[in-house]
């Protein structure tokens, strides 16, 4: 596909900051070497609920993961060389692009790994980028993917990660944006528009006020089951499954 060509379709797609993003990629004068900074972030829990592993997560299971004595017997993720290679290498690459688009002049340092608590929803979390701001003024909030082959769609769970930053980062502006960049040639860069849905993000935020509740008084009966039971896929995979109380008298 030749570049006007390329540009077209990110165009026709409806996608927002794509082209600006190619075009100044092509157009800039790229010194002999820039600083890369990679971050490592949200790999030890710091007690709060996280936008990308605890919104869709079922009731028992953050249930037993918030439980002071519960916690303490869950079953640890087991971390392969592979997958620590993948952390690593999408930590890397979110690191490349974030420095180039520092160099481009559409965001600062200041804006790049932004993080935020707030106590009163007990969520945590940082946002790739708080603010990116476009050659027609635009500001944008933008949630960075790494990906094999550029998508088709979004996850449901992506957009709803990038909603729960953009309610609770301060200053984060209304407009979001997911970027999807392929780690292979031909390196395609793709975005999605993500719309506000304030009903969902209300729903998780009972979720979660109900699972400190429960924790508080030591009582599930608000609580929805994750699974069926032992005989279930999920509880084979769960990693409460060795001390969830439904399951465990």
């Amino acid at each position: 596909m030749g570049i006007l060509d390329r540009t077209l379709s990110t165009i026709s797609r409806g996608e927002l900051i794509t082209p600006y993003i190619e075009q100044a990629v092509m157009m800039a004068d790229w010194p002999p070497e820039y600083p890369v900074k990679v971050y490592n972030k949200e790999r030890i829990w710091d007690g709060y609920f996280h936008p990308s592993s605890d919104a869709y997560s079922g009731d028992l299971l953050l249930y037993c993961k918030f439980h002071p004595e519960l916690q303490k017997g869950m079953l640890k993720e087991v971390i392969s060389p592979s997958l620590a290679m993948t952390f690593q290498v999408g930590s890397a690459l979110h690191a490349i692009i974030q420095s180039m688009l520092i160099h481009l002049g559409f965001t600062t340092e200041e804006e790049v790994e932004v993080s935020y608590v707030n106590e009163e929803r007990h969520t945590s979390g940082t946002t790739d980028i708080r603010k990116l701001t476009l050659p027609n003024g635009k500001v944008v909030m933008v949630d960075i993917k790494t990906c094999s082959k550029l998508p088709t769609s979004v996850r449901a769970n992506y957009k709803t990660q990038i909603r729960i930053y953009q309610d609770n980062v301060p200053d984060a502006p209304d407009d979001m944006v997911i970027l999807y960049i392929e780690k292979a040639h031909p390196h395609g860069i793709r975005d999605f528009v993500v719309d506000k849905d304030q009903e969902e993000l209300n729903g998780i935020y009972a979720k979660w006020n109900r699972i400190i509740e429960a924790v508080e008084f030591n009582d599930t009966s608000s609580l929805t089951p994750c699974c069926a039971g032992p005989e279930d896929k999920k509880f084979d995979v769960c990693l409460a499954r060795n001390v969830c109380p439904l399951w465990n008298h």
